[in-house]
């Protein structure tokens, strides 16, 4: 007889989609925060579990096809903590994009083997211009990687 199980890491987030309300001509907020829920089942414990939040580019994390909102404009307060810009350049998770990436919202070092870790993101919009009256639209891709 054999039985494998194989090592796994999902991450979940919801809701789907938020949208964002003008408080003034240069700050929005999220409609409702993001909850986060990361889950492991690893092949041993104490390994380390980051989740990042990032934009695909640097200029453009809300567009509308010809003006863009800039990542910097978006910031990102985790579990209630001090909002900050989506500028960082390095997390724990290889695919994220340098330049384009919110504060980490989980970094688990030394986790059980078998675990999950639920957390909250709530973003806002706040410029040092006013923005342009469109429509914006933008994907932000939430990741997790074990180490």
């Amino acid at each position: 007889m054999t039985f494998a199980v194989a090592s796994s890491l999902t991450v979940t987030a919801t809701p789907g989609s938020i949208v964002f309300t003008r408080t003034n001509s240069r700050n929005a907020t999220a409609s409702a925060p993001i909850a986060v829920v990361t889950s492991w089942n690893l092949a041993v414990g104490g390994g380390n579990v980051f989740t990042v939040a990032y934009f695909a580019t640097i200029a453009a994390a809300l567009t509308d096809g010809t003006l863009n909102i800039p990542a910097s404009d978006v910031f990102a307060s985790i579990n209630g903590g001090t909002a900050a810009a989506c500028t960082l350049a390095n997390v724990n998770v290889g695919a994220a994009n340098p330049g384009a990436i919110c504060p980490q919202i989980f970094g688990g070092i030394g986790v059980t083997a078998q675990g999950s870790h639920s957390d909250s993101i709530l973003l806002s919009l706040a410029s040092p211009t006013d923005f342009p009256v469109t429509s914006y639209a933008g994907t932000i891709t939430i990741s997790a990687q074990a180490t």
